[in-house]
């Protein structure tokens, strides 16, 4: 089986289906029946020597079902090397029991993240968050500006807004995830790997292993991390209910955004240098029947203008998100 195994190169692997009457796509995993007819000369129609040497291995072993199994599996999973390695191993569910009355936050450090020095985060657990085992959450990922780190969300104030929010019952109980995108959400250069591919290969799979989540999420930022939300969303509809842009610089796919079909939050204070683009962004998404909330408040682009909005941004979130 070994050397079966071994000789399934992926251009053999789409000659071999020719020859046994199905084509191939060595990428894509799928085969499709090519109809009846003869294979013709088998060994007229392996011209090189690794060719030749899968001939060998089939006549000497006799084993061309089991060959046929083999070359299934290599096309299902895209030929070994085809696709790109993953970055890490997943973890287990977390055991993590929020005893007291207010929220939990801890601090995860991904070692082999694909942003290098960055793509920590801080999660968010409410109050009770453990006691039913069976019990899951709906997330909201909340992206930093540009220059900030992992700790910006905290320093607003989100673990007590949303300690006071799950009190009061204006903000249903959910797991915040606060993301470390770096500087500028390019990673360290270490890895050729854009943050939106950060996002679907490390950071949601760590979450939703890790911690008790439901598969409903929401992703919200600030100024450029507003951009970074509004561009994920976008592009990724099926993964997203909702989605805020904090006097977020203009996503590069409005038009997407706009069929994406699902809640979005944009706010701006009338001082900010981006007011009117983010007015703009408004109207277009309202132009092209998107569901839009639009929110410009007195402010300008800082840390003063964003806690005071915090608790709406986490309000709209929760809605959105139908936590309970």
């Amino acid at each position: 089986m070994d050397d079966v195994c071994s000789a399934l190169t992926c251009g053999n692997v789409v000659r071999l289906c020719s020859l046994w009457g199905s084509s191939c796509s060595c990428r894509t995993g799928t085969s499709r029946h090519a109809g009846p007819g003869s294979p013709g000369s088998l060994r007229s129609r392996l011209t090189r020597p690794a060719d030749r040497a899968i001939l060998v291995v089939v006549r000497r072993t006799q084993w061309r079902a089991l060959l046929r199994v083999a070359l299934v599996t290599a096309v299902l999973w895209g030929c070994a090397g085809a696709a790109p390695a993953s970055h890490r191993s997943l973890p287990a569910l977390d055991d993590t029991v929020v005893s007291q009355a207010r929220g939990a936050v801890e601090h995860v450090v991904l070692p082999d993240s694909s942003f290098g020095a960055y793509g920590d985060y801080d999660v968010y657990l409410p109050a009770g968050y453990g006691h039913d085992p069976r019990r899951r959450y709906p997330v909201a990922y909340l992206l930093h500006g540009g220059s900030d780190s992992v700790s910006f969300f905290l320093e607003l104030g989100a673990r007590e807004v949303m300690d006071a929010g799950v009190r009061a019952g204006t903000i249903r109980p959910m797991i915040l995830v606060m993301v470390d995108g770096g500087p500028t959400f390019t990673g360290d250069g270490r890895e050729p790997m854009s943050f939106d591919d950060y996002l679907l290969s490390d950071l949601i799979p760590d979450v939703d292993r890790r911690w008790r989540t439901q598969a409903v999420r929401a992703i919200g930022g600030v100024s450029l991390g507003g951009r970074h939300a509004l561009e994920f969303a976008a592009d990724h509809p099926t993964l997203v209910a909702a989605v805020g842009g904090h006097s977020a610089t203009m996503p590069g796919s409005p038009e997407r955004l706009a069929a994406a079909g699902f809640p979005i939050y944009l706010d701006v204070g009338t001082r900010d240098g981006l007011f009117s683009a983010d007015e703009a962004l408004a109207r277009f998404l309202r132009r092209h029947g998107a569901d839009v909330q639009w929110h410009p408040a007195p402010g300008t682009h800082g840390r003063p203008y964003w806690s005071a909005h915090l608790a709406e941004y986490l309000r709209f979130y929760s809605e959105a998100l139908g936590g309970s």
